[in-house]
């Protein structure tokens, strides 16, 4: 029996021997480990899927560009949640099944988003560059306890979130129209409206996919409508926020301060490069869900999915669905 070929474009950083390298071997798949790195050539991509039937993809685009050549493709699975990157319809009319993983890194995001807020809130690298300096000037922050959290987005890292921020005694309200109240309660927390969330919380955590439809949902009008003082995090998607009209917000307020895993523009440049210069911002390069533990649950599950979709299973976590009816 031909072996299927496999193309591994995620990076594998964990341990020797590679635990996703001795799965698809075990499943009798010959792989490339071709690992991108960002941003991801899709000239790169576009070649190196000319024979592959599978393909588990870091931050790969799937466009009418990058999938000309890919004749045997049969699954994209995503090693991470989003997948914006993937022209859906597209892949759904070639019979092309496309995975993600979520869940998988819930526990890494929801950490940093809790280690953001610490440090925004508590204004750790502001004392920490006084210190350097040799100024010792004592910052002046606030307790979690008495403070209101607003989740935008309550899926498995939201909801993750939600609980870490409890064990803060934070007052947490959550603005969803896709989870149940139930769900929600569950959580300790509220089902709120977006005005009442955007009126009452001290600190705004985005937790929702990127769409068209949302794409520059944190614009002028949300910002301004933020309670005096308060603060916006996102560990996210970059294009989420209206960065110019962020900008406008952390010079003349509302908003205090952001702390931001991602940026429109990613290395920054342009207006994102002038929004993580400012003072009052904390930047991270896209790491909130780095970790060995997330990494290596990401790509084992895309690993099985592509398995399972090549053995004639249904995967998992299948974001094409219609797609099914086709095969």
């Amino acid at each position: 029996m031909s072996r299927h070929r496999v193309l591994v474009r995620a990076k594998l950083k964990f341990h020797d021997p590679c635990p996703v390298l001795t799965f698809f071997e075990e499943a009798n798949c010959e792989v490339a480990y071709l690992p991108g790195s960002a941003p991801w050539p899709e000239e790169e991509t576009r070649e190196q899927l000319a024979d592959m039937d599978g393909i588990l993809a870091g931050g790969d685009y799937g466009n009418p560009f990058t999938l000309e050549k890919a004749e045997r493709l049969k699954v994209i699975a995503r090693s991470g949640v989003g997948y914006d990157r993937i022209d859906l319809d597209l892949c759904s009319e070639r019979g092309i099944v496309v995975t993600n993983t979520p869940g998988a890194m819930a526990d890494a995001v929801a950490d940093e988003a809790l280690a953001l807020m610490l440090a925004l809130i508590r204004r750790v690298f502001e004392g920490d560059r006084q210190v350097k300096a040799g100024a010792y000037a004592v910052t002046v922050a606030e307790d979690l306890a008495a403070m209101t959290l607003g989740l935008v987005g309550c899926g498995r890292i939201g909801a993750e979130v939600a609980r870490r921020a409890a064990a803060f005694k934070m007052r947490i309200l959550v603005y969803d129209p896709w989870v149940e109240a139930a769900a929600i309660e569950a959580l300790g927390a509220a089902q709120v409206s977006l005005d009442e969330l955007l009126a009452q919380a001290d600190v705004i955590s985005l937790h929702t996919p990127l769409s068209s439809d949302n794409e520059g949902m944190i614009n002028a009008d949300f910002l301004g409508r933020m309670k005096a003082g308060s603060y916006l995090l996102n560990t996210a998607r970059g294009p989420l926020v209206d960065e110019a009209a962020l900008i406008e917000a952390l010079k003349n307020g509302p908003v205090a301060g952001a702390a931001l895993d991602c940026q429109a523009t990613e290395p920054p440049t342009g207006i994102s490069l002038e929004l993580v210069r400012l003072e009052n911002v904390i930047a991270m390069p896209h790491a909130a869900s780095n970790t060995i533990t997330a990494r290596e649950r990401m790509a084992l599950w895309a690993a099985q999915s592509i398995v399972d979709c090549l053995e004639g299973r249904v995967p998992e976590h299948v974001v094409n669905k219609e797609v099914l009816d086709r095969l």
